[in-house]
């Protein structure tokens, strides 16, 4: 004989049972399982259900334009900081750019006084290996 798994609902329905003996029947301990497991609802977005909605619009017809009022306004602050944060970002980079080419530029310059004051090697080096940092940083994908 096969060993018959119970039904998750049966099993609840023990737990309530054990919980609660007042409930006194396994069919009064499911049909309160029922009845709570149909009162949950998940829910995810700006907007209330429509249920809850209408509750809302009984309790005061403004609380609904209200409602609808602060989700636009929301979106609208947060475009306003993502624009603000690709702003940031964008001069970030720019002025993070202007920063290379002036590191550029110095070794640049180091490198050729070296080399003219007599150190070729020291100076192309200090050059070669400034240039190579510089190009490998703007040809690295990100």
């Amino acid at each position: 004989m096969a060993n018959k798994k119970a039904n998750p609902t049966e099993q609840l329905a023990k737990q309530v049972l054990q919980a609660y003996p007042e409930l006194e029947s396994p069919n009064k301990a499911i049909r309160l399982i029922r009845m709570v497991s149909q009162q949950v609802s998940i829910k995810s977005g700006p907007y209330p259900s429509p249920e809850d909605y209408e509750r809302y619009h009984k309790i005061d017809p403004s609380l609904t334009d209200l409602m609808k009022k602060m989700v636009v306004d929301e979106q609208k602050h947060q475009h306003k900081m993502d624009t603000r944060f690709m702003e940031k970002d964008f001069t970030l980079r720019k002025s993070g750019q202007w920063f290379a080419f002036l590191v550029f530029l110095s070794v640049v310059g180091l490198g050729t006084y070296a080399i003219y004051n007599g150190l070729e090697w020291g100076g192309t080096v200090i050059t070669a290996l400034g240039v190579c940092g510089i190009v490998t940083q703007f040809l690295k994908r990100r």
